[in-house]
């Protein structure tokens, strides 16, 4: 009796149609796996199934009108979070934030389809996946950062980097603010104020909300927001 290996389902989220279509045919044909393309004017409308049924979210970087992190928090709040391979263009201003939101891979939208063939192969083993002459230079950028006099602060919150953004939604759940107040009061989705909590409790250590905010207080960062 012969079994067949179950194939992996890729989302492909990408600003060009032409580029986006022969990403999935490739997918299709060179690995046997099902590959499902999506515009960006498609995404409000994308129900949870179909990032609960997703393994690998390939994820463009300049969608119009719609942040990345916001991609990011849906795949991430998921039932069952699929590996995350962001495509990075020569401008890659956005990168760092989605690197700390957990991505998985990132790889240059100028590379080969067997470099991309690689990176889908090594997230889905569980490791992570950089082309190589960007990893050269998002190495030079963190050593730069590492190296900074912001970088040395002895805090602990200070040391988790977290982000303007995440600073802000932690001052508001200081205040007791659900998420849905705070999605208002910024003036983003409830998915980016979900993924900014995740995010928060990740790089603090801490399980709940509360001890965020508790922590917060003691290194005297909340008054800061």
């Amino acid at each position: 009796m012969t079994t067949t290996q179950a194939t992996n389902q890729v989302l492909v989220f990408h600003r060009n149609g032409l580029f986006r279509d022969c990403l999935v045919n490739y997918i299709k044909t060179a690995r046997d796996d099902e590959a499902i393309a999506i515009d960006h004017a498609q995404i409000a409308q994308i129900g949870e199934e179909l990032f609960n049924s997703a393994d690998v979210v390939l994820l463009d970087l300049n969608l119009p009108g719609v942040l990345p992190t916001e991609i990011i928090g849906r795949v991430q709040t998921s039932s069952s979070p699929a590996k995350i391979i962001v495509l990075v263009p020569d401008d890659h201003g956005s990168l760092a934030e989605c690197l700390a939101c957990g991505v998985h891979g990132c790889v240059l939208e100028r590379a080969s389809l067997d470099e991309l063939n690689l990176a889908i192969d090594r997230v889905l083993e569980g490791s992570g996946f950089c082309s190589g002459d960007f990893a050269a230079t998002m190495f030079a950028e963190f050593s730069r950062i590492a190296q900074s006099p912001a970088w040395q602060v002895p805090t602990a919150i200070s040391a988790c980097r977290l982000t303007g953004r995440e600073q802000e939604v932690i001052g508001l759940l200081a205040k007791a603010k659900s998420n849905k107040q705070i999605a208002k009061e910024l003036s983003v989705s409830l998915y980016t104020v979900k993924n900014h909590v995740h995010n928060i409790l990740e790089k603090l250590s801490v399980e709940t909300r509360m001890e965020a905010v508790e922590l917060a207080r003691q290194e005297n960062w909340v008054s800061r927001f």
